[in-house]
């Protein structure tokens, strides 16, 4: 069985809403056909670091200015592997993910890149996210910091 090794980079966007902190997810149609939430994520590139990666696809794939997107931290950095069976000879995927706190400071509505799978986004607020289905324990990560949300 082949092997790869990749480092991504993921954001919890967030938004002030009145006194309200809302979380940005977009629905993805995965692999297997199947619509999920999922936070604004991308592959770093060659001679690209995580944080430039994070601003980046951000804003390729929602449409939301650069400009307005602020890092506030890194958060952690997950490791996992899995068979990729959509893709040729099915390769083992070793991933880094590394995430971050990414603050949206304007209120321009998302356009989502449906050529990238993506069909829709909704601003989630933190307590419609604990009933939501989301890969990694985003709930644990918000709540871990939830003292940087300014």
């Amino acid at each position: 069985m082949a092997k790869r090794y990749e480092k991504s980079s993921w954001w919890v966007v967030y938004r002030k809403n009145g006194n309200k902190i809302e979380i940005l997810l977009l629905r993805w149609t995965n692999s297997r056909q199947e619509e999920e939430y999922v936070l604004p994520k991308g592959k770093i590139e060659e001679g690209e670091i995580a944080k430039e990666t994070a601003v980046r696809e951000i804003s390729e794939e929602t449409g939301l200015k650069e400009k307005d997107l602020e890092i506030i931290k890194f958060m952690t950095k997950l490791s996992y592997t899995f068979t990729a069976w959509h893709l040729q000879d099915n390769p083992l995927i070793e991933k880094d993910v590394y995430l971050f706190l990414v603050k949206y400071n304007w209120n321009e509505t998302p356009k989502v890149r449906t050529e990238e799978r993506f069909t829709w986004y909704k601003w989630f607020s933190l307590d419609e996210i604990k009933n939501l289905e989301i890969k990694f324990d985003i709930v644990s990560l918000v709540n871990k910091n939830k003292v940087y949300f300014i």
